[in-house]
């Protein structure tokens, strides 16, 4: 499985992601600045989780656990 994190500047929707992450040993890449700006939305505030291709914008907590199969 191949994850990608894309912080944000919503610092608690980015914090939240990232404490998911580690919590739950999410082996993840933060994606370089250049490739923010080949997504076609806007990347910079809202931060996004890349998952095998599948680009999930601001994801909750209940997301997160379904898109990792986390009980």
């Amino acid at each position: 499985m191949t994850v990608r994190f894309f912080p944000g500047s919503r610092k608690q929707k980015t914090s939240l992601i990232e404490g998911f992450l580690s919590q739950h040993h999410v082996a993840h890449e933060l994606a370089r600045p250049e490739e923010f700006a080949s997504k076609a939305f806007h990347l910079g505030t809202d931060p996004a989780v890349e998952v095998d291709g599948r680009l999930f914008v601001d994801p909750n907590v209940d997301a997160l656990k379904k898109i990792f199969h986390v009980d």
